[in-house]
């Protein structure tokens, strides 16, 4: 017994070090491939321009920029191999109204004890002055891209898994697309849909008439919002906002809802989490059906509507209001106390 013992543990010592070893072996310098240097510049040609279109798997990093020659042209610089410069070499087709740029990597079957790590390409769109982008897209397979100072007629940014973030966005409309990964915006002028499958999903500050956020599996947050109509959907995760300016249409099927700063006319639904509303003034009707989860409503001093509220298991609480209005605030729980201050 003593022996069998003895021999389990060599045999487990012997393979740490060797795990060991070979965790050595794949990490070392040698094996990290850093890529080549590069830089590109891409001519376009004169007007507007119709399209600008990102793909590939690697870290992008975009930013728009006046040009100081005039004329309308793309930047492009980082670290990628030498195979990967090569196809991106081929596939540009300068001179043009529009531009494709796919940066992709295609690792070898027989490259897997090689990590890359080529760090952010950085991509800037030089436009004249008196010139317009109409379309800035994006096909991403992998890779986080990054989004800054952009403003184009339509925005259309599509991922598969890594981050996408933005900041200071301007167009009619705007549409992020994500399987796997986060989105985060700050600073968006125009109509904004998100949609993504698993991730957070942040906006901070945004102009606009619509704002759609829709997500499967993840946290939704939306901040300082002014929109004619805000809808927020999520299958799992909490829904939480501040200073949302406009109709507000919620439906959480598992998670919690904090949000305040309301205005206008709000519709909640949700399946099992708490709720929680704060609003600045009550202007239009306000409904909220909640399956399972505690009910908690404050409204101004000023609120002088109808309080409709009944729960099938749960206590109510709400305030004496001297009803002068057509305005009505109906809550039903299924299961959950209602409470509404004032």
């Amino acid at each position: 017994m003593f022996k069998n013992k003895l021999k389990l543990l060599i045999i487990g010592a012997a393979l740490l070090v060797v795990g060991g070893i070979g965790f050595g072996l794949t990490f070392n310098n040698n094996n990290i491939d850093r890529g080549e240097a590069y830089h590109r510049e891409w001519q376009l040609s004169d007007g507007d321009i119709s399209r600008i279109k990102l793909m590939g798997d690697q870290d992008i990093r975009v930013n728009m920029a006046e040009s100081n020659t005039g004329k309308n042209y793309v930047t492009m610089s980082g670290h990628l191999s030498q195979e990967a410069i090569n196809r991106l070499d081929k596939s540009v087709k300068p001179d043009l109204d529009n531009l494709t740029i796919d940066v992709a990597h295609n690792q070898k079957w027989f490259e897997f004890l090689e990590f890359p790590i080529y760090g952010d390409q950085t991509v800037t769109i030089h436009i004249a002055k008196d010139a317009k982008l109409s379309e800035l897209a994006s096909d991403m397979r992998s890779g986080d891209l990054t989004i800054n100072d952009v403003t184009a007629k339509k925005i259309a940014l599509s991922g598969g898994s890594g981050e996408i973030q933005a900041s200071n966005l301007t167009a009619d409309v705007t549409s992020i697309k994500n399987s796997s990964g986060d989105i985060d915006l700050k600073n968006v002028m125009s109509n904004l849909e998100l949609v993504n499958g698993s991730g957070e999903n942040s906006v901070e500050g945004m102009t606009g008439d619509t704002l759609s956020i829709t997500s499967s599996s993840g946290d939704i947050e939306a901040n300082q919002v002014t929109a004619k109509t805000t809808t927020l959907k999520n299958g799992s995760g909490s829904i939480d906002g501040e200073k949302l300016s406009g109709e507000l249409k919620v439906d959480n099927n598992s998670g919690d809802i904090e949000l305040s700063g309301l205005d206008n006319a709000t519709s909640i639904v949700s399946g099992s989490g708490e709720v929680d509303l704060t609003f600045s003034d009550v202007t239009k009707n306000v409904m909220v059906d909640a399956d399972s989860g505690d009910v908690k409503i404050e409204v101004p001093s000023s609120f002088n509507g109808f309080l409709d509220l009944r729960s099938n298991s749960g206590d109510i609480k709400s305030p004496e209001i001297k009803t002068s209005s057509d305005l009505i605030l109906k809550v039903r729980t299924g299961s959950g106390n209602i409470r509404v201050e004032q």
